[in-house]
């Protein structure tokens, strides 16, 4: 009893400090042309908020203001307002602005007003691990508070799939509409965009015959990194064998263990990848993709790109971490628990299986991205304003 009502403390404590019951801002008119957007609690220009920015920039006379924090600032481009994420001004901008864009449940915000609409794209396109009201009992009670309230202040969220849109209405807590657009942050994986592969090429000082590996492992509760592949000589060869090419290695830690970053070991062929602002850009770029249980391996099979599986800890993963949505053995993805596996994996594979099983995997969700995602969210957008 005495917990419980610690809990409720500790909740109604973080919610006057995020300015949940900051009231008084309403004092201050809606400018019905501010939309103010952010992507992962302050990290910057990024995700499907980042793509519908950009189609909203070619519109005149948008107030757009993008919540960051330090550090983050020389990424936005021209047009946009940066303020300081978690600040009173952060707070004054959302309690004054017409749209609120976010791709994570909202931690820092006033109260919502009449006449503001919320629109949230979450962070992934599809989900391998169980999140919300399916993983309720694994998740802190703070964050089920602020799941809750979140969903019921929000008005839209994006699906590309029938599997993504029962799960936003099942799951999130969530009364609102889902609009059958697709993922913003997809749309560049099915569309030619040259200048994305040189911008990521210059980044990295990498040439134009150089092939890339994205190894991208999401993050575990014990956050570190001793789970993780820290020596891919013998994968590089074998990528190399199969596919033929010069191969560097991206390595690209989730957003919420990125300060591990250095300690991982790098070279001249293994780039810390990690503080590159988008990874949709690497995905764009690269030629394999190395996860675990992250939702990135559902982008991969959105573009039809060759993405393996390394799960050295599955067991321990699921009973410690999150159940699965899927039998991880079933998708569509090669998938190994040791090096020598994955480096054969490598060695044997098919791609004409592998496509046909993506095509497979992709029927059974109900897949339906079309590229044209950002268009049509940002023209929704406009008829609000």
């Amino acid at each position: 009893m005495l917990q419980k009502l610690k809990e409720k403390l500790r909740i109604l404590k973080a919610r006057v400090k995020n300015g949940n019951y900051a009231y008084y801002f309403w004092l201050f008119p809606i400018q019905q042309r501010k939309i103010v957007v952010s992507t992962h609690y302050g990290r910057g220009f990024s995700d499907s908020p980042k793509y519908i920015v950009e189609e909203l920039l070619k519109q005149k006379s948008l107030d757009i203001v993008w919540l960051v924090k330090k550090g983050e600032e020389a990424n936005l481009p021209e047009g946009i307002r940066g303020v300081r994420y978690g600040t009173k001004q952060a707070l004054k901008e959302l309690a004054t602005a017409k749209i609120w864009l976010d791709n994570c449940r909202q931690v820092q915000s006033p109260p919502k007003r009449r006449g503001q609409i919320y629109l949230q794209t979450w962070h992934s396109p599809m989900r391998l691990k169980k999140i919300e009201k399916d993983a309720e009992k694994k998740l802190p009670a703070s964050y089920i508070d602020r799941a809750k309230r979140d969903g019921k202040n929000c008005d839209y969220m994006l699906a590309g799939s029938t599997f993504s849109k029962e799960m936003y209405q099942n799951a999130f807590w969530f009364s609102g509409e889902v609009l059958p657009a697709g993922t913003p942050r997809c749309d560049i994986l099915l569309n030619n965009r040259d200048s994305i592969d040189e911008k990521v090429r210059a980044y990295f000082q990498a040439g134009a015959d150089t092939k890339f590996i994205l190894y991208a492992p999401t993050f575990r509760k014990t956050a570190d990194t001793s789970i993780y592949i820290r020596e891919f000589s013998d994968l590089r060869r074998a990528a190399k064998k199969r596919f033929g090419g010069n191969w560097k290695v991206l390595v690209r830690l989730h957003p919420n263990v990125a300060y591990l970053a250095n300690d991982m070991v790098y070279d001249e062929y293994v780039l810390n990848a990690t503080a590159y602002p988008d990874i949709q850009e690497l995905l764009y770029a690269t030629d394999l993709l190395i996860t675990d249980y992250s939702s990135c391996m559902f982008d991969m099979a959105i573009s039809g790109k060759k993405s393996m599986l390394y799960t050295p800890d599955l067991s321990e993963y699921i009973s410690k971490e999150r159940d699965l949505y899927f039998k991880i053995e079933e998708l569509p993805f090669p998938i190994s628990k040791t090096m020598s596996e994955l480096v054969n994996k490598v060695l044997q594979f098919d791609e004409g299986e592998y496509q046909q099983e993506l095509a497979s995997f992709n029927k059974e969700i109900g897949l339906f991205e079309t590229g044209t995602a950002a268009k049509e969210v940002a023209q929704k957008i406009q008829t609000f304003i």
